[in-house]
């Protein structure tokens, strides 16, 4: 899922992040042919028909209305937001459309049912549903590489990674900003060029482990408007939105008219984007949707009456619960990945959930199939993802069962009467779990590694001397209690991971958390450890500054010793020092260079964070000639050094000095090469 990025989240790598005709709508309710059929989940049967006794039970009394109303009221206090819209379903029926607030600050036009929102990753779902239905129709083969869909031009971008890979995050891609925010509609590209110019590398094989991907669900657009023969904003419009009633929705860029002018405002610290002119989507089936409650609220119908809207068979009972199957999990103890939702577990309640986060907007959706019950709540401000689970946790608590109470653990487990899980000796490969393990949701190639990498959530893990794995998270322990080899759960029962190899099928490689199911966890080590880069940068950091303000000083302080002596400009020895003189200034010069890149960067990444993360403008990509400069110097500099003790410049401490400034350059070039900032984003 995104998460709602403040302006200090959003430059820290941010992000987040996100088909036919009518008649499709009619011929997709014809038999599957055995091929399509084969390719389906085996068991494909409708959600149950008891949801409205189901909802009964967990709280039929609640006035929804009054619930909502108090939930989003309160959750916009206080916010950047200053408008919501929400829409409810129950018991497959809609309860409730409805806006909070207002539109736009300045006209104080008020938020309301058809008012449009952008839902940034909510996107995911509707593409993985429209991608569905083409599979239902045997047109797209979800096991097959994706290559045999898309221009041969993608070839080595996409490989052997298939349609349910992208899907479920787990093509191996990395998570880069690249080519995902555009400020200026001119710089848009069509989707299958957008593909080829942003192309994310793929960083290990797919299947092997989760990672969230906005370019993975680019190329599943992708393959969605391949197949037929449309741009991608007119084949989901016309496989989904249009027969589900949708007609206020739309992954056009810029959007038309009519939207642009009823759409929200979006706001983020410091901007606001009026009219329909935000931060687009240059990978648009990621997260370009703009959405109204209204429409969400068939949606949701479309999702919980097993396809039928209004009456209206819009898609097959069977492609709707192949879509909330479970296509991919790390474990069958966790909850995994449906097609376009994210599986939960609220007590023994299964929920397929996605959010949405944008610079400027913030959207949740939440369905509970088994009882008929959905949520969507969107908001028109950066901080919406605090108020949206403010309204979320209401929700469910209220109408779904306590899960400390009425459900749990499974029946199997040593909590499942309440208790607290308690260790029974040492885990399974207890000597291999210990480590520092960081979330795969960051990128590896694009300038951005560093942003991403900060951002990323780490993991501490170590066994206790009782034999409970103890994990350290930012200010958060927990301890865990093996449950089955490599699988453990929380000592309250309130949740899962589990442990896995890599490709070599040996090493433990990945932590899974059962609470995000769309990105694991990587163990660190060597030189990817953040705590050996902080003492590099510390160290070479010295060592530059030494360089650039001691060693002027000192020649400023001989030149003051020696400005009465009128011979001095002419004196023999100042020719023969000059290659100990060239030596200094080529390490000063190179050394400026360095420290002055970062400075450029950071004021530029401020001025135009969109750009420079996304889709660098030239004059960021000038300021690489800093750190180029920096390298050559850096290379004469380890010469002079080798050739001060050759020669005898100054005196041992001065080369001495002179090696470890040498030194403290080479380690600055290596670290801006590991980040990516040694040369220019090409």
């Amino acid at each position: 899922m995104t998460e709602s990025p403040t302006r200090r989240g959003f430059l820290a790598g941010a992000a987040a992040v996100a088909t036919g005709s009518a008649a499709v709508a009619s011929a997709e309710g014809a038999p599957l042919d055995a091929d399509a059929a084969d390719l389906l989940p085996s068991d494909t049967e409708p959600p149950g028909t008891d949801r409205g006794a189901a909802l009964q039970e967990a709280g039929g009394d609640t006035d929804i209305e009054s619930l909502v109303d108090d939930l989003v009221e309160s959750s916009l206090e206080g916010r950047t937001a200053t408008g919501a819209t929400v829409a409810v379903v129950a018991d497959g029926e809609v309860a409730l459309a409805k806006g909070y607030g207002v539109a736009d600050r300045e006209s104080e036009r008020p938020v309301d049912a058809t008012t449009p929102f952008r839902v940034g990753s909510v996107s995911k779902p509707v593409v993985g549903t429209a991608l569905m239905a083409r599979i239902r129709q045997g047109e797209i083969d979800p096991e097959a590489p994706v290559s045999e869909y898309l221009d041969a031009s993608l070839g080595d971008a996409v490989g052997s990674v298939t349609l349910a890979d992208l899907v479920t995050h787990r093509a191996g891609y990395e998570m880069s900003n690249e080519g995902l925010w555009i400020t200026d509609a001119d710089d848009l590209r069509p989707l299958p060029e957008a593909l080829r110019r942003w192309r994310h590398a793929r960083v290990r094989p797919p299947g092997e482990a989760p990672a969230y991907s906005n370019y993975g669900y680019a190329v599943a657009g992708g393959v969605l408007a391949a197949v037929a023969g449309e741009p991608f904003h007119e084949a989901v419009a016309a496989d989904l939105l249009d027969p589900a009633g949708m007609g206020d929705s739309s992954f056009r860029q810029p959007l038309p008219d009519p939207l642009a002018d009823a759409h929200a405002t979006g706001y983020g610290p410091g901007a606001a984007y009026a009219g329909g002119e935000f931060p687009y989507l240059g990978l648009a089936p990621a997260g370009a949707l703009s959405t109204t409650a209204e429409d969400m609220a068939r949606f949701m119908q479309l999702h919980l009456n097993g396809g039928v809207v209004d009456g209206e068979q819009v898609l097959a009972s069977e492609t709707v619960a192949a879509c909330q199957r479970q296509w991919a999990t790390a474990h069958e103890r966790l909850p995994g990945m449906a097609f376009g939702f994210v599986e939960s577990d609220y007590g023994d309640v299964r929920t397929l959930r996605h959010s949405g986060g944008t610079p400027t907007f913030y959207s949740d959706l939440l369905l509970v199939p088994e009882r008929g019950l959905g949520l969507f709540v969107a908001y028109n401000g950066a901080d919406g993802g605090a108020a949206a689970e403010e309204v979320l946790e209401g929700f469910r608590s209220e109408l779904l069962p306590d899960p400390g109470t009425d459900s749990g653990p499974d029946p199997g487990s040593e909590s499942a009467d309440g208790g607290t899980l308690s260790p029974d000796g040492q885990p399974t490969r207890a000597d291999d779990l210990g480590g520092t393990y960081r979330s795969l949701r960051r990128s590896w190639t694009w300038h951005d590694r560093v942003t991403t990498t900060l951002q990323a959530g780490t993991v501490e893990v170590s066994v206790a001397d009782d034999g409970a794995l103890v994990t350290t998270g930012g200010s958060t322990t927990n301890r865990w209690v093996e449950i089955e080899p490599l699988v453990f759960e929380r000592v309250d029962g309130g949740e899962r991971l589990a442990f896995d190899t890599g490709s070599d099928g040996d090493d433990i490689e990945y932590l899974h958390r059962g609470a995000n199911p769309t990105t694991a966890y990587g163990r660190v080590g060597g030189a990817d450890r953040l705590s050996l880069h902080a003492v590099l940068t510390v160290l070479s950091l010295v060592g530059l500054l030494s360089a650039v303000f001691g060693w002027p000083a000192a020649t400023a302080v001989g030149w003051f010793r020696s400005r009465s002596d009128a011979d001095v400009a002419v004196d023999p020895r100042r020719w023969r020092d000059r290659p100990a003189t060239l030596a200094r200034a080529v390490a000063v010069g190179a050394a400026v260079a360095i420290l002055a890149f970062p400075v450029a960067a950071l004021v530029h990444l401020a001025v135009a964070p969109y750009a420079v993360l996304s889709a660098p403008p030239l004059t960021f990509a000038a300021l690489f000639a800093l750190p180029v400069l920096g390298l050559v110097g850096a290379a004469a500099t380890v010469a002079f050094a080798v050739r001060s003790w050759t020669d005898g410049y100054w005196g041992r401490i001065g080369r001495v000095h002179y090696a470890l400034v040498a030194a403290s350059l080479a380690a600055a070039c290596w670290l801006l090469w590991y980040w990516n900032l040694l040369v220019p984003p090409l």
